[in-house]
């Protein structure tokens, strides 16, 4: 009888252990699924040119779960026949947290 108590306990502990693995990889799946629509976010706002119009240097908005900023100034001064450029900067953030998950800059043609 003690030896089947023993096993029980054995088997317990056991089975906590486990379903903390399973628990941890399911946040961990989480974790890589959200940071992978942010990447896809942000590649897809700088695809589409969401740049901010005139005077506004920033545009801010939501999807899904997701806060995006798109933030644009001048890059640097063009030389006298130069092109202009604009830093261009996407970031991604957790809407429920606030956490940052993806910042992208790249420099764009001036408009």
């Amino acid at each position: 009888m003690v030896e089947t108590l023993v096993a029980l306990t054995i088997i317990a502990g056991m089975a906590g252990v486990l379903f903390e693995v399973i628990s941890t990889d399911a946040r961990a799946t989480h974790a890589i699924d959200q940071k992978r629509q942010a990447i896809m976010l942000a590649r897809s706002l700088l695809a589409q040119g969401s740049v901010p119009r005139g005077d506004q240097l920033e545009e801010r908005g939501h999807w899904r779960d997701l806060n995006w900023t798109i933030s644009h100034r001048q890059a640097v001064a063009a030389a006298q026949n130069g092109v202009q450029l604009d830093d261009v900067l996407v970031s991604i953030s957790n809407a429920g947290t606030g956490r940052s998950l993806v910042a992208v800059r790249t420099l764009r043609l001036a408009r």
